[in-house]
């Protein structure tokens, strides 16, 4: 199992494609820089103008201590982590016609049973309620 590639794929009756996830490497969830504008003090008129550019530039760079932050922290220490658990994470995703997606957490006895029950929820239409597994979310 990868967790580029998904474990299944299933349509609910209404159409909607799901995928689901297993993996055992959990990374922590961090949110978005915060686009607020650089702030720029310049004459009124052409401050616009000038500011648009420049805040676009901060906000891509802002990018990079959390680019540095996942490669460098985030990403050894959930290698550890997985390494030393047997914790395993099971995400269902679908994209549209807008994102949802539900999280469990479960063990590696329990995994194929977990993602075959919520292959098979999905597959009805229901939310999945898989039993020997932990709920964490729903987006």
């Amino acid at each position: 199992m990868s967790m580029f590639r998904p474990s299944a794929r299933v349509t609910d009756p209404h159409g909607r494609e799901w995928e689901i996830y297993a993996s055992k490497l959990a990374l922590p969830r961090r949110g978005a820089p915060d686009p607020t504008p650089a702030g720029l003090s310049l004459p009124p008129g052409r401050g616009e103008l000038v500011t648009a550019p420049i805040d676009g530039i901060v906000y891509l760079l802002s990018f990079i201590p959390r680019l540095l932050l996942l490669v460098l922290v985030d990403l050894p220490v959930g290698i550890v982590r997985a390494l030393r658990s047997d914790a395993w994470t099971i995400e269902a995703i679908s994209w549209a016609p807008f994102r949802a997606s539900y999280t469990w957490t479960t063990t590696l006895e329990h995994r194929g049973q977990v993602l075959a029950q919520v292959e098979g929820g999905l597959a009805r239409g229901e939310t999945p309620r898989p039993r020997n597994a932990q709920f964490l979310r729903s987006d």
